[in-house]
């Protein structure tokens, strides 16, 4: 009546408020940090919950007149004499049972609030997790150029599918930095671990608008299962005045199955005129293709030379040893360049040379070494590439965050430029997301907050879109540095245990999902509440309960008397449990009924502002607040069971009515 409740949910508001202002502009929530880095605590901000949950509690007291009349109302446009005889007790004291009531609505309210926070913050470790591996496993490389090892990822046991990817940065204007994640979208089976809410469409479709590019491969395709690749290789002098000069260099040009390039050196080569064999292993799983030649060699000092380079029929061995012809398509040809370098060593323009393709021959042309002056401090060089043709590349399609949309000041279905392996690729913005896993804050645990000052967002592009892009462009290739694999259940620990046991892999680039959950489920900043919410619930519950049967107990002997009238009128013993069964069942009705709205608002207000990560920041993705529906049941069974049993236990037994008359005709 003196507003004191009014005066404690205003206070408790204002500790709301500089929670949510800490927790949205700082991300510390309950956590504050001076200028050396210690972490304090905020005596305001952590007694917040509790005020709103006592605020939230002492508020029923204003809602139990209100119900009373309504329940005497109710009871009143009734038949029954019992039914009219509970409606009026009930309105004509509401607040008797005030003390019970509040105990009650404080357990079930406190129970719900821990049950949230649990299932809260257990989500919410699955959710990080997810977004800092990306995938069941991550693995970390560097540049692999080594056809033996290509689709050596897939071949590990207990995995599905294996995705390369590449990783970069692109600077945005306002000195923010954006990433740029190529990712073989066609490869990642488990498409990416992205929650649902991060994006406009379910994570089975989140690479739709990518929409990729599905070609026929370029090159001669090897024999599945090849093991080596074989073939002869002569360079003759050509013309009257052919003339043996230095020996040039000669290296094949691979592409695997994901669109990954190799450079293999086959030696040099003598311009004698004699067929040289030329051998080297490849990688059984790779799906390999010859997609070009590169030659290499040095200007002569004296007039230029003219040389015809004849590469004979390409053989495979697989892995049972059978020797198998590498097929030429009908039809097939090359594209091949001259380049060379000039008196000032710079690079001249280069000129298209001739080739041919046949089964017995798949490569043969004529070049001129050209001319070079008499120099002591370098030797003019010059180089014939060759590549198989490509269909002209599509502009790739990026799906960007909200981030990278507002930094760069750009919008959807807008160009822009991005640099990729120091080149710059065009793209066209198709889709955005909120965040992307692997990306930004939250991304890396080993940098608090991520930099969110100069987090310019994150794209994501189709790692073959870019691949072809690149590869038509001389000396250009879009090679990977992570592997994104899709595990079986249950099989990533035995992948990453296979994949640290190897000589060349450090063990800490290898990121796996389940790892990284248990990792943050065992940090002791947040394993702390998840023991102390559930101990302070049961106090509480237990609590309540003993306060219920005191209450109930006293009522029952308070109004002995009242019921010995009626059973002397001539009420039926069971009229009168059920009365009192009534009555003390409306109590616990409203106060669980109460106590479990009061808990839901304090999950959804509350448990998004107090769960943190390790370093004290908020976590990311941000928290979905999880009330399960059946914990909550039983929570409700849980602190209802006693009450009732005390209920129904009073209201079965009775009293004496003789007795309880006499006494009153006594007093």
């Amino acid at each position: 009546r003196a507003g004191a409740d009014l005066g404690l949910l205003v206070i408790a508001a204002v500790a709301y408020w500089q929670l949510d202002r800490r927790a949205t502009g700082v991300g510390g929530g309950v956590l504050s940090g001076d200028r050396q880095g210690r972490l304090g605590i905020d005596p305001l901000l952590v007694a917040a919950p509790a005020l709103l949950l006592l605020a939230g509690t002492v508020l029923t007291l204003r809602l139990l007149p209100p119900a009373a009349r309504l329940a005497e109302r109710g009871a009143a446009g009734g038949r029954g004499l019992i039914a009219a005889l509970s409606g009026w007790q009930f309105s004509r004291r509401p607040l008797r049972n005030a003390g019970p009531v509040l105990l009650l609505v404080l357990a079930v309210a406190m129970g719900m609030l821990a049950i949230g926070q649990r299932a809260s913050w257990d989500r919410s470790q699955g959710d990080q997790a997810d977004f800092r591996a990306g995938a069941s496993l991550r693995v970390i490389t560097g540049v692999e150029d080594d056809p033996v090892k290509s689709g050596g990822y897939a071949r590990l046991p207990g995995v599905r599918d294996a995705a390369p990817a590449f990783r970069a940065t692109t600077e945005l204007s306002g000195n923010r930095t954006a990433s740029v994640l190529a990712l073989d979208t066609a490869h990642a089976t488990e498409r990416m671990l992205i929650r649902d809410d991060l994006g406009d469409r379910p994570r089975e479709r989140l690479f739709d608008p990518l929409d990729r590019p599905d070609t026929a491969r370029a090159g001669l395709v090897l024999p599945q299962k090849s093991e080596r690749l074989m073939f002869d290789v002569r360079i003759t002098a050509a013309g009257a005045h052919g003339r043996r000069g230095e020996d040039p260099v000669l290296a094949v040009l691979l592409e695997d199955r994901y669109g990954l390039p190799y450079r293999v050196p086959a030696g040099t080569v003598p311009t004698d005129g004699k067929a040289h064999p030329v051998a080297f292993a490849v990688s059984a799983a790779g799906d390999l293709a010859v997609t070009g030649f590169e030659l290499n060699g040095n200007r002569p000092t004296g007039p230029s030379t003219s040389y015809r380079l004849g590469v004979g029929a390409l053989r495979t061995v697989t892995s049972d040893g059978t020797e198998r012809p590498v097929p030429v398509p009908e039809g097939f040809g090359w594209n091949a360049e001259l380049t060379g370098s000039g008196s000032g060593a710079e690079a001249e323009a280069g000129g298209p040379v001739d080739t041919t393709a046949s089964a017995k021959s798949p490569l043969a042309f004529t070049y001129e070494t050209g001319s070079a002056p008499n120099t002591w401090d370098w030797t003019p060089a010059f180089t014939v590439r060759v590549d198989a043709p490509r269909p002209k590349a599509p502009m790739p399609k990026a799906i960007v965050t909200d981030a990278y949309l507002k930094a760069a000041g750009a919008k959807k279905g807008q160009h822009v430029d991005v640099t990729l392996a120091g080149e710059t690729v065009r793209v066209k913005i198709v889709d955005a997301v909120r965040r992307l896993p692997t990306t930004g804050p939250g991304a890396d645990d080993s940098l608090p907050g991520g930099g969110p000052d100069r987090d310019g967002g994150a794209l994501l592009l189709d790692f073959r879109a870019v691949g072809h892009i690149l590869a038509q462009r001389p000396n250009a290739a879009l090679t990977a540095n992570e592997w994104w694999l899709s595990t079986a259940p249950g099989q990533a620990a035995k992948t990453a245990a296979t994949l640290r046991a190897q000589p060349d892999t450090d063990p800490a680039q290898v990121l796996v999902r389940d790892e990284i959950a248990r990792e943050l489920v065992g940090d002791p900043l947040g394993a702390g509440p998840q023991s102390a919410l559930p101990a302070v619930a049961v106090v509480a519950a237990a609590l309540a309960a003993v306060g219920f049967a005191v209450s109930a107990v006293g009522a029952q002997r308070e109004r002995a008397a009242e019921f010995a009238v009626l059973r002397a009128l001539g009420t039926p013993r069971r009229r009168l449990t059920r009365m009192i069964a009534g009555e003390q069942g409306v109590l616990i009705a409203i106060a669980l009924l109460v106590g479990t709205v009061l808990g839901a608002v304090l999950n959804r207000a509350v448990v998004p502002l107090v769960v943190l990560t390790g370093q004290a920041t908020a976590p990311v993705p941000g928290v979905l607040v999880q009330l399960p529906a059946g914990q909550i049941a039983a929570l409700l069974a849980g602190v209802a069971a006693l009450p009732l049993v005390i209920v129904v236990a009073l209201a079965l037994r009775g009293a004496d009515p003789a007795a309880s008359l006499r006494v009153q005709g006594d007093n």
